[in-house]
């Protein structure tokens, strides 16, 4: 009787050793094809969340370039409507405050800036604080905040351009696009210096005693 011959098993798998390495590589496994693609839009993801974390911490490359140097004369449109020109408020002490309501350190610091303007009626101190709403902020969610906030020192939105971009006002003063934003300028009308981020009123009290010195 011929002798039975059999087949041997045919292995479907080859070099199981290294298939198993290859799933742990980029480029294997169930999901393979799309880790290079997942990898991008992950290293995009943190990129932008970087940029986001930090927009509002870079200086601008034009800030504080106007230091000593004549403040421009510009006109702020108050919410009321009235004009307020930066000229008219010479032999004070101006105070410009950049400030949008989506920005919650400019919504913690425009109280101190009420009480401070406060003080300021009540001495008849030669000094105006003058709040500068930005143009990139909601015009309803800036009222909305004033109203709320019962902040009556001047304050009006850098909106009097139709020009694409910032406001003129923030442009002609070189601001970068950081708030809030303050810039002190002296009675004489030059300007003495510019704060990034929040003031308190110690600070305002150091910058305008400081400003009303170097213009005698």
């Amino acid at each position: 009787m011929p002798e039975e011959t059999r087949d041997a098993p045919v292995s479907t798998s080859v070099d199981d050793d290294d298939t198993t390495q290859d799933h742990g590589r980029v480029g294997y496994g169930r999901i393979g094809r799309y880790s290079p693609v997942m990898l991008g839009l992950l290293l995009l993801a943190v990129i932008g969340a970087i940029w986001w974390a930090q927009r509002d911490s870079v200086p601008s490359a034009t800030a504080g370039l106007l230091t000593n140097q004549p403040a421009p004369d510009v006109t702020l449109t108050l919410l009321d409507g009235a004009p307020l020109r930066l000229a008219d408020l010479h032999g004070k002490v101006v105070v410009l405050n950049f400030w949008a309501s989506w920005c919650a350190p400019c919504r913690r610091e425009m109280p101190e800036l009420q009480a401070f303007w406060n003080e300021i009626k009540r001495s008849d101190e030669q000094t105006a604080i003058v709040g500068v709403g930005v143009r990139t902020d909601h015009d309803a969610d800036a009222r909305a905040l004033v109203a709320q906030g019962q902040f009556d020192y001047p304050i009006g939105r850098d909106t009097n351009t139709n020009a694409p971009g910032l406001g003129p006002i923030e442009t002609a003063f070189g601001v970068p696009e950081a708030y809030p934003s303050t810039v002190v300028i002296r009675p004489d009308g030059v300007v003495d210096r510019y704060v990034l981020g929040p003031v308190t009123p110690e600070m305002l009290r150091t910058m305008i005693d400081s400003a009303r010195q170097a213009s005698t």
